[in-house]
């Protein structure tokens, strides 16, 4: 049976999409969240603006934040700093 190198680094798909923030968050720069909620109506709202916190708080520790609120956010801000979202 062939493994994947991420089964066998053991990396959670939250470690993975952390990673995926870390890396489109460094492209667009420190005012990520002011140009998601420019870009994408959802995140200029109080719910997205929670999903934002709540991503941003997960990046310092992961054992915080939702997996789903992670990809939605990541995959908003890889669309913004121009990298094409592969799977998750």
């Amino acid at each position: 049976m062939e493994t994947t190198s991420i089964q066998r680094t053991g990396s959670s798909i939250k470690q993975r999409l952390l990673l995926r923030f870390a890396e489109a968050k460094k492209i667009v720069g420190t005012n990520w969240r002011d140009k998601l909620a420019r870009h994408d109506p959802f995140f200029n709202t109080r719910d997205g603006e929670a999903y934002m916190r709540s991503v941003g708080q997960a990046f310092s520790d992961p054992k915080r934040g939702h997996v789903d609120r992670i990809e939605m956010v990541t995959l908003a801000l890889e669309e913004i700093a121009g990298i094409d979202g592969k799977e998750i």
